[in-house]
């Protein structure tokens, strides 16, 4: 399935060729398309693109597949995180179906997704990444079955107790890891996405309903809906902020949701490891079965199969 990739502002424009289609109608479509995705994405976070500039963020889309007539596309969207402590990019991938000249978007936070991703051609949207999406919608409520993203038998600090996505910001659904040889491995197999022009950021959606992110990556593969299995290389730790944020040293932000919502850590187990929230972010402390750390001890990664009591 062909793939293309860039970074798309407000102004820049790239052409896809369409055959059949005149150089001036592509332009026409794609800019149409882009716009079309961040005016979704800015209705659904109920703001606005002056709104965005004010606060000194961007909105980026990447149109990575679509398909021979130009009619069906999907990638993913960025709106770039402040530069503050703790801020992280709003990402969303989407799926668009063109009719005339009007496109139709279906964020993956939006209810209209699941429906308008099995309506898509498998030249856009393959028939397993069509399995995935479905089983992790069906499958809600199933246990979490992860491992730390880091090799089982191996410890990493937890340099930042739990905390939101973008910091401060509730549901704290976040921690901040670094260690070892720095390489960051997929918490579970799934299908991976690249979320950022510029890198940095994957997302992993898993069958069993839950979703894993994954950002301040270096060095990261660039996934394009494959499947990958746990265990699986990603990236290293870093300090990079591609879409946006900060980064004090060096480590992954870890953080889960469930399909497309971000669901506190408190009470979670991941890695044999069970997360509880302090009073206030980034404090906190994790136990397995007697043993309690707290924020800049070491987390022995014990597998997705320990329960962790």
């Amino acid at each position: 399935m062909g793939s293309w990739r860039r970074r798309a502002s407000f102004v820049a424009v790239a052409v896809l060729a369409v055959a059949g289609v005149p150089a001036s109608a592509q332009a026409e479509q794609a800019s149409n398309l882009e716009q079309s995705v961040v005016q979704t994405m800015l209705g659904e976070r109920a703001t606005s693109s002056a709104a965005l500039a004010a606060q000194g963020r961007s909105a980026e889309v990447d149109v990575q597949r679509k398909d021979a007539a130009g009619s069906w596309a999907f990638g993913a969207a960025t709106l770039t995180a402040y530069s503050v402590e703790g801020a992280a990019p709003d990402a969303s991938l989407f799926v668009a179906h063109r009719t005339g000249r009007n496109w139709q978007i279906a964020l993956d936070t939006s209810p209209g997704f699941a429906g308008l991703i099995q309506s898509s051609p498998e030249s856009v949207v393959s028939a397993g990444e069509k399995q995935t999406f479905a089983a992790n919608a069906r499958n809600a409520a199933a246990p979490l079955g992860l491992s730390l993203p880091y090799p089982p038998g191996v410890s990493w600090t937890m340099i930042g107790g739990v905390h939101g996505w973008s910091g401060q910001p509730r549901p704290w659904s976040s921690v901040d890891l670094n260690g070892g040889d720095r390489r960051v491995l997929a918490a579970q197999s799934g299908r991976a996405y690249w979320m950022c022009n510029n890198g940095g950021h994957i997302r992993i959606i898993h069958d069993n309903g839950w979703t894993t992110e994954y950002y301040h990556l270096l060095d990261e593969i660039k996934p394009n809906g494959e499947p990958i299995k746990m265990g699986d290389y990603l990236g290293m730790t870093s300090t990079r902020i591609p879409c946006g944020g900060s980064a004090g040293s060096n480590h992954v932000h870890f953080a889960l949701k469930q399909g497309n919502s971000w669901v506190a850590l408190n009470g979670k187990t991941i890695g044999g490891w069970t997360f509880y929230e302090g009073s206030r972010a980034y404090s906190g402390y994790a136990t397995h079965q007697t043993v309690r750390r707290n924020v800049g001890q070491a987390l022995q990664n014990y597998g997705p199969d320990d329960p962790g009591h």
